[in-house]
C-alpha cells in the first residue's frame, strides 16, 4: 500500500529539499505531494516554538485537504544575540526585504561580538486526520556565521551558515551535502523512523 503525504508548505525550495530527503528512504512507500497548485491561504504561526507552529500548519493544511500533511518549521539562532532571529528567521528576512539585506542586517548586529557560534533548529511533524494522529521529531545543527555570504545552492539562510567539521557554508557544500547532514534531515529522518513503527502496528 503506497501512503500519500502532503507536504504543508508553499516554500519551493523546502518542498524540493523534503521531498529529496523522502525519494532517497527506499523502506517507505510514500506518496509526497505539495501545496503548489492549491489555493489554499497560509495560515500565520502564532506560537513561540518551531514545534508548536509545525502541529498547527500541520492540522490547518490537513483540515483544508483532508490528507496527512507533513509540516516542517525551522530557523537559525545565534548565540550572541541570545537565540535571534529563531522563530523570527522567516519574519526577519520579510521585514528586510530579503536574504542579503538580512545578512547585512545580521552582521551589523554582530559587529561588537567575538562569538559567532549559531545552530539551525527543526521540527517536523505528521498530521494523519483518519487517525487524528501527531508524529513529531525535533533536530538541531550546530555551527557558525561567516560573512560574507558564499555558495549558490539552498535559501535562507544558507549561505552564511557553516556547519561543525567543514569550512564551507551550506550554500557552498550543495544540496546533496546538505541534505545527510542538515537539521532538516535528521528531523525528517526521525520522524520517518517514527512513522515506520506508526504503520508496521
Amino acid at each position: 500500500m503506497i501512503y500519500k503525504i502532503i507536504i504543508a508548505s508553499t516554500n519551493k525550495d523546502k518542498i524540493k529539499e523534503i521531498s529529496k530527503i523522502f525519494n532517497s528512504l527506499k523502506n517507505l512507500k510514500i506518496e509526497i505531494n505539495s501545496l503548489q497548485d492549491s489555493n489554499i491561504p497560509e495560515p500565520k504561526e502564532p506560537h513561540d516554538s518551531f514545534l508548536m507552529n509545525a502541529i498547527h500548519k500541520a492540522k490547518y493544511y490537513a483540515q483544508h485537504t483532508k490528507n496527512a500533511c507533513l509540516s516542517e518549521d525551522s530557523g537559525l539562532s545565534i548565540e550572541a544575540l541570545n537565540g535571534f532571529p529563531g522563530i523570527k528567521s522567516k519574519d526577519l528576512i520579510e521585514e528586510e526585504g530579503g536574504t542579503l539585506k538580512t545578512f547585512i542586517k545580521l552582521k551589523k548586529m554582530l559587529s561588537n561580538y567575538n562569538n559567532y557560534s549559531a545552530y539551525f533548529s527543526s521540527a517536523a511533524v505528521l498530521y494523519i486526520p483518519a487517525y487524528d494522529f501527531l508524529i513529531m521529531h525535533e533536530a538541531k545543527n550546530y555551527g557558525y556565521i561567516s560573512f560574507p555570504p558564499r555558495g549558490n545552492t539552498g535559501f535562507g539562510y544558507d549561505p552564511i551558515f557553516i556547519p561543525n567539521g567543514y569550512n564551507r557554508t551550506f550554500a557552498e557544500l550543495g544540496t546533496d551535502i546538505k541534505n545527510k547532514i542538515s537539521h532538516r534531515n535528521k528531523s525528517i529522518i526521525g520522524l520517518t523512523e517514527k512513522l515506520e513503527k506508526f504503520l508496521n502496528q
